[in-house]
C-alpha cells in the first residue's frame, strides 16, 4: 500500500526535491540548471508557436512589431 502525503508542492516539485535529497555535485547541479532552462525554453517556444498559429501571424508581422515603439510616454 503506497502512502501519499499531502504537500503544498506539485508533482514536479516533489520529484526535484527527491533529486536534491540525494546530494548533487556542483557539476551535476549546473547540468540540472541547464536542463531546466532548456525545458522552460522548449515550453515557451511551443507556446509562442501556438499563439502565432492561432493569430495567423507571419514572420514579417512579428519582425515589424519587434521594431515598434510602444512605451507609454510619461510627463
Amino acid at each position: 500500500m503506497e502512502v501519499t502525503l499531502q504537500t503544498p508542492f506539485n508533482a514536479a516539485q516533489v520529484e526535484i526535491l527527491k533529486l536534491f535529497s540525494q546530494g548533487l555535485t556542483e557539476a551535476q547541479l549546473e547540468e540540472l540548471r541547464r536542463t531546466l532552462i532548456a525545458f522552460r525554453f522548449k515550453l515557451l517556444d511551443e507556446h509562442v508557436e501556438q499563439v502565432v498559429k492561432q493569430k495567423g501571424l507571419t514572420t514579417e508581422q512579428i519582425n515589424k512589431a519587434s521594431q515598434e515603439h510602444r512605451r507609454t510616454p510619461y510627463r
